[in-house]
């Protein structure tokens, strides 16, 4: 939470009590917001930090000695080891493409801590807070209450719980007799129907088939947020289950079952997708084969050539993909395009295009564009002018979720952007610091700086896992050099180019094998250890990247997280020596962030759709694709855009479900694979983050010094079986 900047700038300094206060109320805005959710329109790895709820006063009294939420640390792809980890992660200061926050500092003035418990927990309960998306202002997100008539329940056939579960989609087929059942409350509904329109995509509806709804509703909150979920469903009632058979479906649709069904899915969609992509190189061979014959030969043969291929487009010679014109004398416009989705992709595709001569309309399925970028303004009706508050004169805090920091090295586009915006950057020093506690392996690390001196007791987890960092070290320079061979870095026309992001999606970078050899996969191959993995690689990146099941992260990445936030730290992207704040300091030099912090992210947005025909609250139904190539957009309230173009800047399961043509079969094909840090859900062993704005958590031993110099606190437990 940015409120360190923002709150001096008033004035005043960040209280623990204040931090705190905000904190209880994270888990209804962020986690929402950050699942894969039914209706989200954003694509990207989101977070599953499990926030501190400060309304619950046993969390709170515990957190002041010790962290107690326990969450078990074993993936769902490999068997569970005998003991269990956990992650605490108190964020005093900010982190990269994560969060940020105001060091902890402890008030001579009454703070939330000097409060009794019961107080604590009355005055949490009545906190509240306003922002820009109220959509997502129910805290638990609310109740999903389908709305039946009793007698019209009554009349529904009596059904058993193994006729809903056997009516199931599978991997083998989509349902059972053409239905698509499950339950919700004792009541049976046939979702088959609704499957193809489902917007968090077809995929998700299909895994909670033949399963209780509920589990699905309190995981994916955002059902709750309106009615609309209650009255999709509602029309779809096609039995109901006994009281007995009721309990047993709800005692039966747990967590484990789905992301166990989840993942099975997700396997299937990947082998399909596998041999999607060793037809790469042809379809690629083939695409250049017929931009030669345009360029040199025959545009028209050129034109006839790519529809002999209606699976994968040509551009600039396949219906739908022909050059859009140059603006003609005395037009407006060079034609339209549709964008779905308001965060910063689309937001930033929309001034591109809107710059570049067309007629853009962007549709936001919430009340305001930002997508992940967001910024809230947290409201304390509670403790308003006391003491022991820091709110602004209208009793606000202003302040930055998610997306507070970037490394300008890699975010090229993005800084080039604010620099033609005219928003003001400044650095952003960062700097990580892990405590182990786990028996074995106990030790402490500085990220950003490289020594290690186990007499003095600095960075001894370098001592303890030597061989470990010495296997990254190596996977890294193997991952770079190969990425470097396939994008071509060695060429001579690509001298002095600096690293980027986006090479080993274009090109030959495509036929890099790294991106899809899991980062995970080459550090063991090269003799790196789980026990590193799971105390120092994600407990480090878990605060930091916002996804906290790291080991799908392809290779590619490992060279890029390196030169950002590494734990091999060089001169180029750190700093260590001493400062004012310590003898010993160190910190991170390759972030940046807005200088006036919650505004920049604010009039980024602001900037970026002037001139857009922005419609928010507009869900997209479908887009259909016409012979002749243009699309229409069909939105929830009847609306209907005929468009040049479509850009999809959605979650890929929503956009799979939008596209409405004869065949979309390579289509679903691709977008069923992609990954989201929803599907493993927390209840099924991932190591799981703990967010703390209290400086009690934080080891007595290093407080102060973490406090003087420090950005990130995590520290890892182990804990026994039924701890």
């Amino acid at each position: 939470l940015s409120l360190r900047s923002e709150c001096l700038a008033a004035g005043r300094t960040a209280t623990t009590r204040c931090e705190v206060a905000v904190n209880a109320h994270i888990d209804a805005f962020v986690t929402p917001r950050v699942r894969l959710l039914a209706r989200r329109s954003h694509l990207e790895l989101k977070w599953r930090h499990k926030m501190l709820l400060s309304g619950a006063s046993a969390a709170l009294r515990t957190a002041r000695t010790a962290p107690r939420i326990a969450r078990h640390a074993t993936s769902t792809a490999r068997p569970a080891p005998a003991a269990t980890r956990r992650l605490v992660v108190f964020s005093a200061g900010g982190a990269v493409i994560g969060f940020a926050g105001a060091a902890a500092a402890r008030s001579d003035k009454a703070s939330f801590d000097d409060f009794s418990r019961n107080v604590k927990a009355s005055r949490s309960a009545a906190l509240k807070t306003k922002q820009e998306h109220p959509t997502h202002s129910a805290l638990d997100g609310g109740k999903v209450s389908v709305e039946l008539d009793p007698e019209t329940v009554a009349d529904l056939p009596l059904m058993s719980l193994d006729d809903v579960e056997a009516a199931r989609a599978t991997t083998a087929s989509d349902g059972g007799s053409g239905a698509l059942l499950c339950c919700y409350e004792g009541v049976v509904y046939d979702v088959a129907s609704f499957a193809e329109a489902h917007p968090g995509g077809k995929e998700l509806l299909l895994t909670a088939t033949g399963m209780d709804l509920a589990h699905f509703f309190k995981n994916y909150t955002v059902h709750g947020h309106s009615t609309k979920a209650a009255e999709w469903l509602a029309p779809l009632a096609v039995g109901r289950l006994s009281e007995a058979d009721a309990a047993e479906a709800t005692a039966r649709s747990t967590p484990e079952r789905h992301v166990e069904r989840r993942m099975a899915r997700l396997s299937a969609a990947r082998r399909r997708l596998a041999l999607v992509a060793s037809c790469l190189p042809a379809a690629i061979g083939f695409r250049e084969f017929v931009r030669f014959v345009g360029t040199y030969v025959s545009g028209a043969l050129a034109r006839g050539l790519a529809r002999l291929t209606p699976w994968f487009a040509v551009p600039g010679y396949s219906l739908g993909a022909a050059p859009l014109p140059e603006m003609a004398a005395g037009a407006t416009s060079r034609g339209t395009v549709a964008v779905v989705g308001g965060g910063i992709a689309g937001c930033g595709a929309a001034w591109m295009l809107r710059r570049d001569g067309f007629d853009v309309v962007l549709y936001e399925a919430r009340p305001a564009t930002s997508g992940n970028a967001r910024t809230f303004d947290w409201v304390d009706d509670v403790w308003r002018k006391s003491d022991a508050s820091n709110t602004n004169d209208d009793d606000t805090v202003k302040s930055c979720v998610s997306v507070t920091a970037w490394p300008a090295l890699l975010y090229k586009n993005y800084t080039a952007l604010l620099a033609h915006l005219e928003i003001e950057t400044c650095p952003m020093p960062l700097s990580w610091f892990l405590n182990s506690k786990v028996p074995g392996y106990e030790g402490t690390l500085w990220g950003a700086d490289p020594r290690c001196d186990v007499e003095q007791g600095v960075n001894t987890l370098r001592d303890v896992f030597r061989s470990d960092f010495t296997a990254y070290a190596r996977a890294e320079r193997f991952a770079r050099s190969c990425t470097d061979f396939f994008t071509l870095a060695w060429a001579p026309w690509k001298r002095g180019d600096t690293m980027s992001m986006y090479t080993n999606h274009t090109g030959l970078g495509l036929l890099n094998p790294l991106n899809v050899v899991p980062l995970y996969t080459l550090f063991r191959t090269l003799g790196g250890t789980d026990d590193w993995w799971d105390i120092v690689f994600t407990p480090y990146y878990t605060a930091s990247f916002l996804v906290d099941e790291l080991r799908p992260f392809p290779a590619v990445f490992g060279p890029i997280i390196e030169a950002q936030i590494p734990l091999n730290p060089t001169p180029d992207n750190s700093w260590h020596g001493r400062s004012w704040k310590s003898d010993q300091d160190c910190k991170l030099t390759t972030c940046v962030t807005w200088k006036d912090a919650g505004a920049g992210i604010r009039k980024v947005f602001k900037l970026l759709v002037e001139d857009v025909d922005v419609r928010v609250d507009t869900r997209i139904l479908q887009v259909v694709v016409r012979p002749d190539g243009k699309k229409v957009v069909v939105d929830e309230h009847d609306g209907q855009v005929l468009a040049d173009r479509v850009v999809f800047a959605c979650p890929a399961a929503a956009a799979a479900t939008m596209i409405k043509k004869p065949s979309k079969r390579l289509e679903e094909t691709i977008l069923a694979a992609p990954v989201y840090a929803d599907d493993h859900h927390p209840a099924t062993g991932h190591m799981h983050a703990v967010m703390h704005s209290d400086s009690s958590v934080i080891d007595e031993r290093y407080r102060d010094d973490f406090l003087a110099r420090g950005s990130n606190y995590v520290e890892v437990t182990r804990l026994g079986e039924g701890a």
